[in-house]
């Protein structure tokens, strides 16, 4: 729906939808809180321009990912860029003994699930969050949830490039080695790597339509 577009009124949406009003109440309630529309007296509820949206609330940005759409990934990846490889030389400096063994046995189970893709995407997820938490830092913990979705999405997408997950095992081995060892330098190299690599998949599987046709506009 268009920014402007009125929405049906709460008895409708409630007899098109086949839910109760407070249902219907409840959600508009949601979306109002994430920037999506605004409700009014006499003029109802609106769709509110895109400028309003909260685009980093998780759930808004998974939304947005159900399109699949190239120019979201290619911003995505430009915000891991600035975060995550500055945070990994944190999570090198400040990590605790604790934190150093968790991201051990991650990698271990990272490395032992490399053929199962749902096993894969999420002991990846728990890797990620757990890098942000080692920065002690609790702006960029709050992160990770946020962060957690747009890699989620682009896992399941850059598992399909060619070699799959196992591809990525070489690049996370050395940035979890980076970060035990307290290397910072050596960490913010090997995690930018790491987006790089998922990037580069990312734009190449959505690249390629169901006839193998490029998209010229997500070519590298």
């Amino acid at each position: 729906m268009q920014p402007g577009t009125a929405l049906l009124n709460e008895a409708d949406l409630s007899l098109s939808l086949d839910v109760s009003r407070t249902v219907v109440r409840e959600a508009i309630k949601v979306l109002a809180a994430k920037g999506l529309v605004e409700s009014r007296p006499r003029t109802g509820t609106r769709v509110l321009p895109r400028t309003h949206w909260r685009l980093i609330d998780a759930d808004v940005l998974g939304w947005h990912f159900e399109s699949a759409n190239p120019r979201l990934h290619a911003e995505v990846a430009e915000v891991r860029a600035l975060i995550e490889p500055p945070a990994a030389g944190l999570a090198a400096s400040r990590r605790t003994d604790e934190e150093a063994a968790q991201m051990e046995a991650l990698f271990a189970r990272l490395a032992a699930s490399a053929d199962d893709e749902q096993a894969y995407v999420a002991v990846d997820l728990e890797l990620h969050a757990l890098i942000l938490l080692a920065t002690h830092n609790e702006l960029l913990a709050e992160m990770a949830s946020t962060l957690g979705v747009a890699l989620r999405v682009a896992r399941t997408i850059s598992i399909r490039a060619p070699g799959g997950a196992a591809a990525s095992l070489e690049p996370h081995r050395r940035l979890v080695e980076a970060i035990v060892a307290r290397d910072t330098e050596r960490a913010l190299i090997a995690m930018s790597a790491v987006v790089r690599s998922a990037a580069h998949d990312v734009r190449s599987v959505l690249a390629l339509d169901g006839g193998g046709r490029r998209d010229a506009a997500v070519e590298d």
